[in-house]
């Protein structure tokens, strides 16, 4: 019976020590590699978090190596997972290859302005640009050949969009700073409309398109000022409603004329009536025209100040009503 019992233990101790072998081998060998198609993302830069690809779960960390060479990171892209696996079948990757990428969320382009970027290094995390969010991970390559990385910088994003129409972005190529002639969209027409209040912040409407106007557009009135029926040249990026984000306006120079609406035109002649309030701003009367003198007015008084009876030169575009928009009004020399 004792023989028996020893035996018997014998026995179940082998089996138990033939387990715990087997279990410290796969503690050891738990490395994996799988090919699968994505399921879920995190809505997160980088990806950082748990995907889910071919119904296993696969937890990415910065650490992560991502490859997106053959097609970006999306829904529907399959993808090459090596790492090691856990317990629960999921596995902490080391390495994402992209090896085939979703048609149905296909790379594409995109250029625009770049509106906000996030204070991080790298400029790692969500990007406004043309009024689109752009989604930048650290396995995004940025080039900056041509001009740094910038509010105002005119970039050109290659990604996959996302059914809520932002991209993740897997290249991003700076095309030229705020200032650069890069061949961006171009509309030439007259001013019909400008924002209420003081200032050119805002939407404008030119030749029956919209032109979103922001702190970072370039504004040139060299030749004139921004005023209704004004002749522009506005560079920007079209957005998919055909409005423009503008990068710089310009006023363009009148061609010779008549003195018709939109051209320029000259006035001499004594002041008869100015606006109220402590500045110049608004309308005068001169030589019985109403004159419309604005923030960008250039006003010299060398030879004396702006009064009812000073006499004055004024520059300006003529109006349809036959008003005057003033580029610039000079004091005469009395002698």
């Amino acid at each position: 019976m004792k023989v028996t019992f020893f035996r018997i233990l014998a026995i179940v101790m082998l089996i138990m020590g033939s387990s715990l072998g087997s279990a410290a081998y796969a503690s050891h060998d738990n490395e994996t590699e799988f090919i699968g198609v994505i399921e879920s993302l995190p809505n997160t830069a980088g990806f950082i978090g748990d995907w889910q690809v071919s119904g296993r779960t696969v937890h990415v960390t910065a650490a992560t190596r991502i490859e997106q060479e053959d097609g970006p990171v999306a829904f529907g892209a399959t993808v090459k997972v090596e790492g090691n696996s856990r317990s629960d079948n999921s596995v902490d990757a080391e390495e994402i290859e992209v090896k085939q990428g979703n048609d149905d969320e296909a790379e594409v382009k995109f250029k625009g302005t770049i509106e906000t970027l996030p204070a991080t290094p790298g400029f790692i995390g969500d990007w406004r640009v043309g009024g689109r969010t752009i989604h930048v991970s650290s396995s995004s390559r940025i080039e900056t050949e041509d001009g740094p990385v910038a509010v105002g910088a005119f970039v050109e994003i290659e990604g996959a969009v996302r059914s809520d129409g932002s991209m993740d972005a897997t290249k991003i190529e700076v095309k030229s700073n705020g200032a650069g002639d890069d061949g961006r969209d171009e509309l030439k027409g007259a001013i019909e409309s400008l924002p209420a209040g003081q200032g050119f912040v805002g939407d404008w409407r030119v030749s029956g398109r919209t032109v979103h106007v922001t702190l970072a557009t370039i504004l040139n009135q060299e030749h004139g000022a921004f005023i209704v029926g004004a002749l522009v040249e506005v560079k920007g990026t079209m957005r998919a409603d055909g409005s423009i984000d503008a990068t710089r306006i310009e006023v363009q120079s009148p061609s010779s004329g008549s003195g018709g609406e939109g051209q320029s035109t000259n006035l001499k002649g004594a002041i008869q009536n100015l606006p109220s309030g402590s500045t110049l701003i608004g309308d005068w009367t001169i030589k019985n025209q109403t004159v419309h003198v604005t923030s960008s007015t250039k006003l010299s008084a060398e030879h004396g100040a702006f009064a009812v009876g000073t006499r004055v030169k004024v520059k300006g575009l003529r109006l349809a009503d036959s008003s005057i928009v003033a580029t610039k009004i000079q004091v005469k020399d009395s002698n």
